[in-house]
């Protein structure tokens, strides 16, 4: 017959072999916590890769013309000529003009490609309302200067070097 009684009769008590269950618990919360931690980390990557594609470059084709014509006196009086919205910014030609004879220790041409957003040269920020597209474009050149622009349709409203 079986003993039923709670008593073990004065011998040892036996440890128990293995983890306790609120270490087994612990264990697999940590394990969910850190695959749900990579999820997000990949999750993050890939949409920041998906985002660094769709930058089609458009506006860095036109800053990179913007540059080189910044360099000389008569392609800077032809970029304000071309681009009336600048005038919001630099209400004369010839302001325009000395803000440009300005900037030119500071200019250096842009690379042919614009750079990764990941290389911390580049600022790069679309706005799309109504079919009205607004683009914030920066780059940091070698010399240090930090070229600012704005677009708004593909229409230069505004550049400026620091």
């Amino acid at each position: 017959m079986a003993d039923s009684s709670w008593d073990n009769g004065g011998q040892p008590m036996q440890g128990k072999k293995g983890m306790s269950i609120w270490a087994k618990v612990a264990l697999g919360c940590g394990v969910v916590f850190l695959l749900g931690l990579g999820g997000c980390v990949v999750l993050g990557a890939t949409c920041a890769r998906a985002i660094g594609k769709t930058m089609d470059g458009r506006e860095w084709v036109q800053l990179k013309q913007a540059v080189q014509q910044l360099e000389t006196d008569e392609g800077a009086k032809a970029l304000y000529q071309s681009n009336p919205e600048l005038a919001q910014a630099y209400p004369t030609e010839e302001g325009f003009l000395d803000q440009a004879r300005m900037w030119r220790p500071k200019l250096e041409p842009l690379p042919p490609q614009m750079p990764s957003v990941f290389t911390g040269k580049i600022s790069y920020n679309v706005s799309v309302n109504g079919g009205f597209r607004k683009v914030e474009l920066g780059y940091t050149n070698g010399k240090g200067g930090r070229i600012a622009s704005r677009w708004e349709n593909g229409r230069l409203q505004m550049i400026s070097l620091d």
